[in-house]
């Protein structure tokens, strides 16, 4: 036995809090899979065994890990201002330089931006954001926040309930009375029972029946994923956000798309609103924009909800980590490295070719729809094809653990396998992860 590996799996149960695993398992048995160093798209565990990450940590080291580059800034902006914040009348130049940068990348007129630290809380920034711009422009009942099923929003006290999953509302209060949650979109499984194009969008117009029930002047905003992320990859028909969008407008409700996880090139465009040509009033950022180097985050929003903010009183929300010099040095670099090595293209291309590998699966009985954009991609696992049964057991764990077997990184949202690779991967990094996945799924017996 591995002494030194054994006493960092004591040391972890003895004095972590972990999330997203059973307690009583983790309290026996620590955390199955500890990292300790890592490089490019590769990450070594404590026993020394390297994996592909296939899955890019939590789908945002889209430049890859440990970058010297990133490193180095981070070291030149400590030595130069190891801290400063961002509020009550201060901030810093590598604040504003971050700003200016992101502005030339962000779509056309989301050129503002109020930075923190997580996506979580970008969320619940841009929803108070929403309320305190309709109240100062004097329409204070506007509070409401729409969201949907399966949506991931992070998992503070009101992102977490506009977050559409039950597994993360266990034993943690009543919901909050002033999120409301629709229907999702998923038309691999249609909770309206309906097939696409045939289903004339009612999983679109839910969002109207809903503003219809609350009354359109109790809410602030409807906040959506381009593409559904925890949930395992799920992306819309391509009509359904240009009719989300009109649906805002007619009813005079903001439009907030987090691209916490589909943002910075992910999905072959800068932003996967792109792809559909629909730009909304806030936007939701994080994850990709630093690699998750270090904690930054963001909300990107119009010159329009700037100038409807204006009034004698401040903007009442604040982190004392919002803006931090050195999260913003380094996040400008990371975009600098993103466009020097053409990562938002090298995703599209990658990802076009995962996606037709993958989509050859379908040749197991086991394996349902395969979809994705760029390096974000996802496949169903079925019980049968032809009426799309899922899986009662999970068995997508089970798969999951035969692909790590193979020594790649890969994970599951409900019925679903997730990819998303750090966007510099090459051909032959992605032939060995689909080696990998072929060869788990080839061997696997539900």
């Amino acid at each position: 036995m591995n002494t030194l590996a054994q006493g960092w799996v004591n040391e972890d149960r003895l004095h972590m809090l972990h999330g997203g695993v059973p307690l009583d398992d983790f309290a026996k048995n620590g955390t199955p899979l500890i990292l300790d160093s890592a490089n490019g798209i590769r990450v070594k565990d404590i026993y020394g065994r390297e994996y592909i990450d296939a899955l890019g940590g939590a789908v945002c080291t889209n430049c890859g890990y440990s970058r010297k580059e990133l490193a180095e800034v981070a070291k030149e902006q400590m030595m130069k201002l190891s801290y400063a914040e961002s509020w009550s009348g201060l901030t810093s130049t590598a604040a504003i330089d971050y700003a200016h940068a992101l502005a030339e990348f962000t779509p056309e007129g989301l050129d503002r931006f109020f930075f923190v630290n997580s996506g979580a809380e970008a969320n619940e920034a841009a929803y108070k954001i929403a309320r305190f711009y309709w109240a100062t422009k004097g329409y204070e009942q506007k509070n409401k926040i729409i969201s949907r099923n399966l949506s991931y929003h992070g998992l503070n006290m009101v992102s977490m309930w506009a977050t559409g999953i039950p597994r993360f509302h266990s034993k943690v209060g009543d919901p909050h009375p002033d999120v409301v949650n629709i229907a999702e979109c998923y038309c691999y499984r249609c909770p309206f029972g309906k097939d696409y194009p045939g289903c004339n969008l009612e999983c679109a117009d839910a969002l109207a029946e809903a503003i219809e029930k609350e009354g359109k002047d109790n809410i602030a905003a409807f906040v959506a994923e381009p593409i559904y992320g925890v949930s395992g990859t799920i992306c819309p028909p391509p009509e359904y956000f240009p009719r989300i969008k009109e649906i805002c407008d007619d009813y005079n409700i903001l439009l907030i798309l987090d691209e916490v996880m589909t943002g910075f090139g992910r999905t072959g465009k800068n932003f996967a609103c792109e792809h559909w040509n629909v730009f909304p009033d806030m936007m939701c950022i994080s994850k990709g924009m630093i690699s998750s180097a270090l904690p930054i985050a963001g909300v990107a929003f119009t010159e329009e909800i700037f100038q409807g903010m204006l009034c004698s009183d401040p903007f009442p929300h604040l982190h004392t980590c919002g803006a931090h010099p050195v999260s913003c040095a380094v996040a400008k670099k990371n975009l600098e490295i993103m466009i020097q090595e053409n990562l938002v293209e090298n995703s599209a291309v990658m990802g076009e070719y995962m996606l037709d590998e993958l989509t050859k699966l379908q040749e197991y009985p086991f394996i349902g729809q395969v979809q994705g954009m760029g390096l974000f991609l996802g496949f169903e696992m079925v019980r049968d094809q032809n009426t799309r049964e899922p899986f009662k057991n999970k068995e997508e764990k089970r798969l999951v653990k035969a692909i790590l077997d193979e020594g790649v990184i890969v994970r599951s949202g409900g019925s679903r396998i997730q990819i998303g690779p750090p966007l510099i991967a090459s051909k032959d990094d992605v032939d060995e992860i689909l080696a990998a996945i072929k060869k788990a799924v080839a061997n696997f017996k539900p």
